[in-house]
């Protein structure tokens, strides 16, 4: 089964090292050790640590263009589930929920987190692109207690709307 993975904060192929790139490399490590062929579906950044709408208007525009693209490649049609990690505030997935419902896909999150005290402020609208992402998983997996305990805290209300 070929998983779609898409970290947007940084991809495990991105030429800096760090947590997050170690993270994503040891994720996609894992599903292949689990038996999933793990297609790389985009190296789109889409990180904003400043909380500058100027910037975060090119970020979401670059993203509208990779959705497009994605929805029309031609390796898109052998994706069966998709797969972020670390979605938040400051690099909410723009791609993935949108990519997953064009091709009728599971949509998955690892390491996601809800920021409620950040709907307000410059990070206002990656936030609450961040939660619509959340809202949209089918599920989404937690590594720690604390995240566990955030995620279904500001979960919204009843059942998911599908």
């Amino acid at each position: 089964m070929t998983l779609a993975f898409y970290a947007p904060l940084k991809a495990p192929t991105h030429p800096v090292p760090s947590g997050d790139r170690a993270m994503a490399r040891a994720l996609t490590a894992a599903l292949e050790m689990a038996g999933y062929t793990v297609s790389l579906a985009s190296g789109l950044r889409l990180y904003d640590g400043a909380g500058d709408a100027a910037h975060q208007d090119i970020i979401l525009a670059k993203a509208e263009t990779e959705i497009a693209r994605l929805c029309a490649a031609p390796e898109a049609q052998q994706w069966r589930a998709w797969v972020t990690y670390h979605n938040y505030y400051k690099a909410p997935d723009l791609i993935g929920p949108r990519v997953a419902h064009a091709l009728n896909i599971p949509y998955f999150q690892v390491e996601s987190t809800r920021a409620r005290k950040r709907l307000t402020g410059p990070w206002a609208r990656f936030a609450a692109a961040a939660e619509a992402a959340s809202d949209a998983a089918h599920a989404i997996f937690f590594l720690t207690h604390r995240d566990a305990e955030t995620l279904r805290r500001d979960a919204p209300d009843g059942p998911p709307t599908r």
